[in-house]
């Protein structure tokens, strides 16, 4: 990662709920390490600023008066050094704790709401922690940049900022919205502090039964088992938000599932109009780019032959996760062992599989890559690939808790044009989507969750091409939604219309169930309906 002249902070504490506060240090400037520090109270308001995987990050610690940290202890050393270096972590000289002098308390920024200035007059730019960007303002004396509260870029998002694109998160208000400085509005990439009262749906957007599971109000735990669509794209976030202005508790702990992500990851994602009622929320979820569904089906490689093959459905599978079946595109998890996930899962009233439609493209666009050089199958022939590996992970997750509701997510429409659902092939995929609901739904508390994208309306990102935008993941969120209210996990779900109002965009004279059905309408804080647009992307 790119580095800027001057300091920048290093905020290396966690946020609590109530009035605990964010202890914080600064990074040593221009990259340098604890070493360069020659005064022992300076030592204690720094962390290790170099980037090497090795020192940098870890807290400065300063030697005791009349004391150094050479190995003999005697002055004339460095009189401070990263703490990995005096545990003997990173140094091979062993444990100089005995030369270690304590720190004080760090400072503290406050949890209330308040900010204070950026430490020793430096701007917000220099900050690289997003949460702790929330509580400052720019600490730089002159006009314009000064007192200007700090904003976070977005989750996987840096502000565009010459060539050091990739190492600012952090910006003065008026420099994040075009107002001061040359970096032009940068809305697609100014981030939120904290999101805003929940605002609950109309009346009239709503619907009620009898004999649910879970009332408004009680506790609600979803997780969502993806590829790419769970990484790249905004869904998730989007039926977090739903639900809780629905009215239910939405509870989401985190587990041990390897891979496990908090929020989209690896890439930018669209803006989308109601990004801030779900971008600042926490939503665990498993989006593994690009693989498909045997990745989360078996709990070890012992199976897998000489080749790096394993026999599904009676067909040839690698066993390399990712796209194309290569290391290159798997990321750093070789595989998700099933037996883990069922275990992470256990406690959630539903688990959504969205991790299928790579299982047909790989047949499609590379087919001897992740089914080796024989005979490879077809797209439909994949489909008893599909459904071997989703029931392992079905019945995995049953044998855990027979309760958990598991709702199997529809592959979506391919893409033609960047933007548009190619109507070519969509009697294919109609095709393929049965035949998986047909032999998914044999198993108990299983149900396939299926929709539709319009034709002729933008529904693809320009951001990460073939993965919906805005608007394809409203109506998939909202599928989603409706699902669990079909299957009556929920007693209360969503008023949606027919697919007549799928393109309606007259958004100011459509009712309530047929704004919430549009996909270029949604029901906005106000209770009204408002258009929807692709996202800034």
């Amino acid at each position: 990662m790119a580095r800027r002249g001057g300091a920048f902070a290093f905020f290396s504490a966690l946020l609590f709920d109530g009035a605990a506060a964010i202890s914080f240090r600064v990074a040593v400037p221009n990259g340098l390490g604890c070493h360069t520090i020659v005064d022992r109270a300076d030592c204690c308001h720094f962390v290790d600023g170099r980037n090497d995987g090795y020192y940098g990050g870890h807290d400065c610690v300063p030697a005791k008066e009349g004391m150094s940290f050479l190995a003999s202890g005697a002055e004339g050393g460095p009189v401070c050094q990263p703490s990995c270096f005096v545990t003997g972590e990173c140094n091979e000289q062993g444990s100089q704790a005995a030369n270690a002098a304590e720190c004080p308390a760090a400072p503290a920024l406050p949890a209330n709401g308040s900010r204070i200035p950026v430490p020793m007059g430096l701007g917000c730019a220099e900050i690289r922690d997003r949460k702790a960007c929330c509580h400052l303002v720019d600490g730089r004396a002159d006009p314009p940049y000064g007192g200007q509260a700090c904003i976070p870029a977005r989750r996987n998002t840096w502000y565009e900022v010459g060539h050091d694109i990739e190492s600012i998160v952090c910006q003065p208000e008026c420099w994040a919205t075009g107002e001061c400085g040359d970096g032009g509005n940068q809305d697609a990439r100014r981030g939120f502090c904290s999101r805003p009262k929940v605002t609950s749906l109309p009346e009239a957007a709503l619907v009620s039964q009898k004999g649910a599971s879970v009332e408004p109000g009680e506790r609600l735990r979803f997780y969502v088992i993806g590829s790419s669509n769970a990484a790249w794209q905004t869904w998730i976030g989007q039926m977090h938000a739903t639900l809780r202005r629905i009215g239910y508790q939405v509870t989401l702990p985190r587990t041990d599932i390897p891979g496990e992500e908090l929020g989209p990851v690896g890439r930018r994602v669209p803006k989308c109009d109601d990004a801030q009622y779900y971008e600042t929320l926490e939503t665990p979820r498993l989006g593994l780019q690009g693989w498909s569904t045997w990745g989360f089906a078996f709990d070890s490689q012992d199976d897998c032959d000489a080749t790096g093959h394993r026999e599904i459905a009676g067909w040839n599978v690698s066993c390399t996760n990712g796209w194309a079946c290569t290391t290159r595109w798997r990321g750093p998890i070789p595989f998700v062992p099933v037996s883990t996930i069922a275990s992470g899962v256990k406690d959630a009233n539903v688990v959504v599989l969205a991790n299928f439609c790579n299982d047909g493209r790989n047949a499609q666009m590379l087919p001897h890559a992740c089914y080796g050089e024989g005979l490879v199958p077809d797209l439909m022939q994949t489909t008893d690939i599909t459904a071997d590996g989703l029931k392992r992970t079905i019945r995995a997750i049953h044998e855990e808790n027979p309760s958990v509701v598991v709702l199997v997510l529809a592959r979506y429409s391919d893409a033609k044009q960047i933007l548009y659902v190619n109507d070519r092939t969509e009697e294919e995929t109609r095709k393929l989507n049965a035949a998986v609901k047909k032999k998914v739904e044999t198993e108990p508390n299983t149900y396939f969750v299926d929709f539709e994208f319009p034709v002729d309306v933008p529904m693809f990102q320009t951001l990460n091409t073939g993965h919906a935008n805005c608007r394809g993941d409203k109506v998939m969120a909202e599928a989603v939604v409706d699902a669990m209210y079909q299957h009556k996990v929920i007693s209360t779900g969503l008023n949606l219309a027919g697919e007549d109002c799928l393109a309606r965009m007259d958004c100011g004279s459509l009712s309530m169930a047929c704004c919430q059905r549009s996909v270029l309408c949604y029901i906005n804080p106000d209770g009204l309906c408002a258009p929807y647009s692709t996202g800034l992307q």
